[in-house]
């Protein structure tokens, strides 16, 4: 099967890389800079750079749209437009959020849309070689794109999954919270322990194997019997202690903690851990507090008031 990539970044090169070694024949590499465009080709192995996308799907079974999300309805139809693409073929983008109908154009020049998001996160080239493999692949759109997809993935040894396009979004948001959201917790988590006298440089290294447990965990037990920690256990004074040392720090700090920490019960809950009396009474403890009174002042021996506002980083206050 013939290929053109368009888009240079990690995502098109490492791709055209794994296609390559799996037989694929990389027709064409089409980026915005030709300098991005021949290192790529270069580290593929295969493939001639041409600056413009109407052209460089000439000849090609399956062209892969491997560039930003804004840019993929416009490059879509210079692919579409330009006279080259031929009936039959495939176009794909990799986007995550997007469905395959944002394809502008391709459906009317006699090809099929579809979409191929690899469920991973990749900061080098390299890296993305070792992490496609064994990677969830989802896909969506037409159904004779879809095929041509989920054998491209077990090529390349990945997973495929067929996806429902309507709700790529809700799709999107989970793969977020998954990866984004988790290193916003980790600076969280990092702030709070240099506030408690950590050295800065130590915090993060010192947090990394807790987290790595976490995932070991995760791996060997999934949800919900990987959940440990004084909410899965009912350790009320614990968590209570945790509200009242979180509510003298400046910001959003503990209305974090109070959401977490519910979603956490529900979780506690599903493990079998916690009893529905015992979950009541957590929900009480994390809302202790958190309406109408005083928001700040040192811990006491009874939570003092507050509504939760305590250090948390802006993008994190509503």
């Amino acid at each position: 099967m013939k290929v053109t990539i368009v888009g240079t970044g990690i995502l098109g090169t490492s791709l055209g890389v794994l296609l390559h070694k799996a037989g694929y024949e990389i027709i064409a590499i089409c980026g915005r800079h030709m300098r991005n465009a021949k290192l790529a080709a270069g580290t593929i192995g295969q493939g001639r750079v041409i600056g413009d996308p109407g052209l460089a799907v000439m000849g090609a079974d399956l062209v892969l749209l491997c560039v930003p999300d804004r840019a993929i309805p416009s490059v879509s139809i210079q692919v579409a437009s330009g006279g080259a693409l031929r009936r039959g073929a495939v176009v794909a983008h990799c986007a995550g959020g997007l469905p395959a109908r944002v394809l502008a154009g391709v459906s009317a020049a006699g090809a099929y849309r579809g979409t191929l998001h690899p469920l991973q996160s990749f900061a080098d080239v390299d890296t993305a070689l070792r992490m496609l493999r064994d990677t969830f692949f989802f896909l969506e759109g037409d159904a004779e794109a879809v095929e041509v997809l989920r054998s491209l993935v077990i090529a390349i040894e990945g997973r495929p999954v067929t996806l429902d396009g309507t709700q790529k979004s809700v799709y999107h948001a989970g793969a977020c919270a998954a990866s984004n959201f988790v290193v916003a917790l980790v600076e969280y988590a990092r702030n709070l322990l240099i506030k408690a006298g950590v050295p800065p440089d130590v915090a993060l290294p010192a947090l990394l194997p807790l987290i790595e447990g976490t995932v070991a965990n995760l791996k060997a037990v999934g949800l919900p019997d990987a959940l440990t920690g004084p909410i899965a256990r009912g350790d009320l004074g614990t968590v209570r202690n945790h509200i009242q040392s979180l509510l003298i720090l400046p910001g959003n700090t503990v209305r974090l903690y109070r959401e977490l920490g519910r979603r956490t019960v529900q979780v506690a809950v599903r493990k079998g851990s916690l009893s529905r009396d015992r979950a009541d009474a957590m929900l009480e403890v994390l809302a202790e507090g958190e309406y109408g009174m005083p928001e700040e002042g040192p811990p006491a021996e009874e939570p003092p008031g507050g509504n939760g506002k305590g250090g948390l980083p802006e993008s994190f206050q509503r």
